[in-house]
């Protein structure tokens, strides 16, 4: 037993050791021009004196634009053309800290800046030494002022620009009022003030709604109503600038990103990609738009012209004046073209793609070829095509050709698809060496793992052929998106094993409990339609979260709350009177209860009006946090009673500790479980039930089927609770639970188990079920020993396998086209997998859970 804890030990660190490797070559920061642009001594007149940037975190376009929308004076604006809309592309990964750089530097960011969105004290995403429209504004011979109110991300990225500021936490998701009242309430004095040239505005309530609730949360349409009157309140401070002190303000209203149908971001479907855009100000009225709003309610939210998110930097650039960042990107809007002559627009223009000429050829050493065949090469690659119409641009009478704007707009979005898809500087000697040390020591661990383990060729063999498709499909871009159908008939396919096994063992019950285990497996498959094909269709979940089965619902979560009240009745408090035992399991398992419904009734969710009545008024967030704090006392509580009660009992019971433990543990899992996803644990106890049952005939159960089970059970409860390999489908809304304000550890933990909470009680599950095991074949092993040999190594060789295989298909697809969009996600999953789960739950707790029985 101890040498194989030994060699797990010596692995897992050496393995994390080649982990980082790669991740140093395959995530590095992309290359980018330090100081700034050049100052144009032609440039075209400046059109606004100042700028309103309002950014409401997760405006997606159909939020302000359709005919579902609330935000009517927005939409008086555009039909009014006081204003410009557009649908704003967003690029992945649609997280907040990426798309600030996006549309203040005009960069595309790197998809590292995804993890790094999360750690608030990181100071390697700052943006000092970067050009910015921001920065431009500093530039000015007489310095113009900045203030800055809302989401802190601001004050990483750019610390010591803004002249006022206050910083509000992006992640504390329970919030949806103050913290947006904080931005607003600076409102007042900065508007009477008057002495800045740009304010920046980030609401955040939007975004906590929609990751509480989802886009069509009934917190959603008031909140909308508030943006729409903080709108409302800039844009008559515009007009009376305008008329009293012939300033012109530019008000942009923009979302940094959209939300999915659940009210997540991170990934690349149409809602998130999709966020709203206006440019505002009376001066617009000028150009006749003729535009009208709001507009029917589109299934790709797709609404009047469609732009990249980049595009607003060189937009807000040129209309006050200053030059194009360094690192722009993005091209000018035609739409706003008109507010010049002709041959400004061509200056404007030129400007731009002198711009983005800089960065090309950095970029690609052919750009500063001659060129003696123009025309031969605009029927060339991307690159050809860009080199002869820059040498059109270049000519002495190109402003005099019958339609230069036309010529300039193609080489600037030519380029900018160009530049948007450009590989990353990757360090190929790093990531070949980590690649090399996890192939090294993964073949260690899959060959100890077959060789050294006690169990028969057919399971053995099940264990290697499963394992090896698994790694071979982690290629397929489509496989890893759609990843849950290969667990859901792996499940299938090793319960029809198992069943064949009972059969042969002649087996009636063991073959009734595997076809009941099929039946469980089915109902959990179409819990949640994960992934990306039939994402957002209609499923259990979204049953259970209408209107009509709101009774039903809590009906199930109520059942769910009575099984641990049994279990802990029986398990962890019989050693004491029943009065005490049931007062003593009632307490935690009714906090509980209580803590559940307040958050229903805090986020909008339909509870039933006999439950609504009798759970204590709510009197905002402190009070949520009280009772979440409550909830985790009582579980602490009950597991220091559980531990003394197994060091006092006169009864020795090797396994009453495991026992007691695994039950107290699901009373926290349920605290961090959505309340849709709740009854998804009554399934899981019927599988941990008929699995023990099972286990009763060790002749059909052995320590590897034991462990092949808690591998696909821990994959398929992942999945069959909605979430995928998408960035987009991590639930921060249990993330806060007890805890005031944003801190990385315990709000990172909270979120791993949130979104990890089946994976974690299968392997509990799995643990308790290897001492079964343990008693019904009387075998002379120890606990300890069956949990290390075979266990451990096997779970350790799956993941390690499973690690090499993520870190050779992204090595070997870094060229793939949704390589940051589908095989990176994958890659920070197995992250979370191989580290989070197989190393700190499956391996330290577990270890933990079994040395401590075996000790009391």
């Amino acid at each position: 037993m101890i040498p194989h804890a030994l060699i797990i030990a010596f692995l897992l660190p050496l393995e994390s050791v080649g982990l980082l490797f790669f991740a140093r070559g395959f995530f590095p920061y992309k290359p980018v021009f330090h100081g700034y642009a050049p100052i144009e001594s032609d440039t075209p007149p400046a059109v606004f004196d100042k700028v309103i940037f309002m950014v409401v975190d997760a405006l997606r376009s159909d939020f302000v634009f359709s005919n579902e929308s609330s935000m009517r004076f927005t939409q008086s604006l555009i039909s009014s053309g006081n204003a410009l809309p557009f649908t704003a592309r967003a690029a992945p990964p649609t997280v907040t800290l990426p798309r600030i750089k996006g549309v203040t530097t005009g960069s595309v960011s790197n998809f590292l800046d995804a993890v790094l969105n999360i750690a608030e004290s990181d100071s390697s995403s700052s943006l000092v030494g970067q050009d910015s429209w921001l920065i431009e504004f500093k530039r000015r011979h007489v310095p113009g002022k900045l203030v800055m109110f809302g989401d802190d991300t601001w004050l990483k990225l750019f610390p010591a620009i803004f002249d006022r500021y206050d910083g509000t936490s992006s992640f504390f998701v329970s919030d949806f009022t103050e913290v947006d009242n904080n931005v607003t309430r600076h409102l007042d004095t900065e508007l009477e003030t008057s002495d800045w040239d740009v304010m920046i505005l980030h609401y955040l309530g939007v975004d906590h709604i929609g990751h509480k609730g989802g886009p069509y949360s009934p917190f959603m349409p008031d909140k909308l109503k508030e943006m729409d009157q903080i709108v409302e309140m800039l844009y008559e401070y515009a007009e009376k600038a305008q008329e009293t002190d012939g300033k012109s303000t530019l008000l942009v209203l923009c979302g940094d990103h959209g939300m999915n149908e659940i009210g997540n971001h991170g990934g690349s479907s149409a809602g998130e990609t999709a966020a709203a855009l206006l440019f505002a100000s009376p001066l617009f009225s000028k150009l006749g738009s003729g535009l009208r709003a709001p507009l029917n309610a589109t299934d790709n939210y797709e609404y009047y012209n469609v732009i990249e998110q980049v595009d607003i930097v060189p937009s807000i650039s040129g209309l006050v004046g200053n030059p194009f960042p360094m690192n722009n990107i993005g091209v000018f809007v035609p739409e706003l073209l008109r507010f010049w002559s002709r041959s400004d627009q061509i200056k404007l223009l030129r400007q731009n793609a002198e711009q983005m000429c800089r960065i090309l050829k950095e970029t690609f050493t052919s750009m500063a070829m001659p060129v003696t065949d123009a025309q031969g090469l605009l029927a060339g690659n991307d690159i050809d095509k860009i080199r002869g119409l820059w040498d059109q641009i270049g000519q002495p009478y190109f402003d005099e050709t019958d339609d230069p704007v036309e010529t300039l707009y193609a080489f600037l979005r030519l380029s900018q698809n160009v530049l948007s898809r450009t590989s990353s500087n990757y360090d190929i000697s790093s990531m070949v060496i980590g690649l090399c040390l996890v192939f090294w020591l993964s073949s260690l661990a899959f060959r100890r793992a077959l060789f050294s383990t006690s169990a028969d060729f057919v399971t053995k063999a099940v264990f290697a052929v499963g394992t090896t498709i698994y790694a071979i499909s982690i290629f397929g871009s489509s496989l890893v998106e759609e990843e849950h159908y290969f667990w859901y008939w792996s499940a299938s396919a090793w319960l029809m094993t198992q069943f064949i096994l009972s059969a042969r063992v002649k087996s009636t019950t063991a073959g009734l409990i595997l076809i009941s285990l099929l039946g469980v497996l089915s109902i959990l498959r179409h819990y949640h339609h994960t992934g990306q094909k039939y994402a957002g269709s209609y499923d259990i979940a979204q049953f259970l979260s209408s209107d009509i089965a709101a009774g039903l619902l809590w009906v199930l979560i109520l059942l769910e709350h009575l099984i641990i009240f049994k279990n802990l009745h029986f398990y962890v408090f019989a050693d004491v009177s029943p009065l005490i035992a049931f007062v003593c399991s009632f307490t935690p398992v009714i906090s509980l209860f209580s803590f559940k419904m307040s958050m229903a009734l805090e986020a909008g969710e339909k509870v039933p009006p006999v439950l609504a009545a009798i759970t204590p008024t709510s009197t905002g967030a402190d009070q949520l946090l009280n009772r979440a704090k409550t909830s985790f006392l009582s579980i602490v509580i009950c597991m220091v009673f559980h531990t003394l009660s197994t060091v006092w009992s006169t009864k020795r019971d090797q396994f009453k500790f495991i026992r007691g433990a695994f039950h107290i543990a699901v009373l926290f899992l349920v605290v961090q479980t959505s309340s849709v996803n709740i009854p998804i644990f009554l399934l899981y106890e019927a599988i941990r039930s008929l699995s023990w049952r099972l286990a009763a005939d060790y002749r059909v159960t052995t320590p590897l089927a034991v462990v092949l089970s808690t591998l696909i059970w821990q994959r398929v409860s992942f999945f069959a609770a909605g979430n995928s390999n998408s960035l987009a489908t991590v639930d921060l809304s249990n993330a806060y639970n007890g805890v005031s304000g944003y801190s990385v550890i315990p709000v990172g933990i909270l979120a791993f188990v949130s979104n990890f909470a089946g994976p974690i009680f299968f392997t509990l599950s799995g643990t308790l079920q290897l001492s079964i095991w343990k008693t019904s074949s009387k075998s002379t092993r120890s606990v300890e020993d069956i949990f290390i040999v075979d266990f451990l190594s096997l779970i350790h060789a799956f993941h390690a396998v499973s690690l090499l295989a993520v870190m050779g298909a992204c090595m070997v697809l870094r060229s793939h086209l949704f390589i940051w969009t589908v095989f990176s996600p994958k890659l920070l999953y197995t992250v979370g997998w191989f580290l989070l789960q197989q190393g700190a739950v499956d391996t330290i707790i577990g270890l933990f859970i079994v040395v401590v029985s075996d000790l009391l």
